[in-house]
């Protein structure tokens, strides 16, 4: 039977990887009978680029009509255009977008019922331990919301009620009544750091894929997270309302430059909010391993307070700013002289 994979990325869980090997390998998955739906929405993919995958207009169409990038008003001929591509491959087929994991769980129902006669539908997910989470999140605001503030003052108002899409148990359990013809499958992010093909390999081994590491693209570091030198520099350069460009260049270098890891955790949450944090979270922690991960629980360890770094106590090098500032000069550089190029 063909299988229908709808992939809902959640927060800083690969997605933009994933969506990037997927675009630029579609011949060669093809290949291997996985059809990364070509639907025409993730060009930026193509070339390597943070886009919002395959999916973003069918996310979009399955959001509430109050949210601002609802498209529910086009949901019937989104989906009728959907079903055609599905009906039309014969491979498995695979669509991702963040933007499913924001919508609802009755409209993630609905969304599965539309494609339950054409196959096997699978809604995927990928977690992250909520209190690396909680400072993904964090992260991405410095990078895209401007934040200056410290780790302190934004976990200050965490609300456990307010953070529905951490509790995964409980998530994924009401997701379960709203689905009867689809499967669920959900692992934690953290597995891909011991998987020899990164996030994609896990996510291949989690949809059942068996294909061989040597026809795998390789491993795409995008939408990285900033060194803490990095952040504590971005928390003061947002005091003057940069371009989201600025963060991204900032990141790109500090991996380019060796910096920062795609897989090390920024211990920069205070020591006493982790804790209240794991403590509030786990209970469902342990339910969801047991019912949805069936892996070891590797969420249930200890707060490490020796390797927490305070952002306030983050000085700057002088080897290492220079570093920064003349890889991000040089890039500006670079983009001037195609936009000299373009005008003449």
């Amino acid at each position: 039977m063909k299988k229908i994979i709808i992939h809902c990325g959640m927060p800083k869980t690969g997605t933009s990887a994933i969506q990037v090997q997927f675009a630029q390998g579609r011949k060669n998955f093809l290949k291997h009978g996985y059809d990364y739906l070509n639907t025409g929405v993730d060009k930026k993919a193509e070339k390597g680029g943070i886009s919002s995958g395959n999916g973003f207009e069918l996310a979009r169409a399955y959001m509430p009509q109050s949210h601002p990038s609802s498209l529910a008003k086009q949901r019937k001929n989104i989906t009728e255009k959907t079903r055609r591509a599905i009906h039309n491959t014969d491979c498995h087929v695979i669509i991702s977008s963040e933007f499913f994991s924001a919508t609802t769980r009755p409209l993630l129902g609905e969304l599965a019922a539309s494609f339950s006669d054409l196959g096997e539908v699978n809604l995927a997910f990928f977690v992250r331990e909520q209190t690396t989470a909680l400072v993904s999140s964090y992260i991405q605001q410095i990078k895209r919301r401007g934040e200056t503030k410290f780790p302190d003052e934004f976990s200050s108002d965490f609300d456990i009620q307010k953070q529905s899409m951490l509790l995964y148990n409980s998530y994924f359990t009401e997701l379960s009544f709203h689905i009867d013809n689809a499967n669920i499958l959900a692992k934690p992010y953290e597995l891909a750091k011991s998987n020899p093909a990164g996030v994609l390999g896990l996510f291949l081994d989690m949809i059942g894929a068996k294909i061989p590491l040597e026809d795998l693209p390789v491993d795409k570091r995008v939408n990285l997270s900033p060194s803490p030198q990095e952040l504590r520099l971005l928390i003061e350069v947002n005091k003057h309302e940069p371009s989201k460009y600025f963060s991204d260049m900032v990141v790109e270098l500090s991996y380019a430059a060796g910096r920062s890891n795609i897989y090390a955790p920024q211990v920069i949450l205070p020591p006493e909010v982790a804790k209240k944090v794991k403590t509030l979270f786990h209970k469902e922690n342990e339910d969801f391993f047991i019912n949805f991960a069936k892996c070891n629980n590797i969420y249930d360890n200890e707060v490490d307070n020796s390797s927490y770094i305070n952002l306030r106590d983050v000085t700057f090098d002088a080897t290492v700013m220079v570093d920064v500032f003349a890889g991000v000069l040089s890039r500006l550089d670079k983009r001037l002289e195609k936009l000299e190029q373009t005008i003449i």
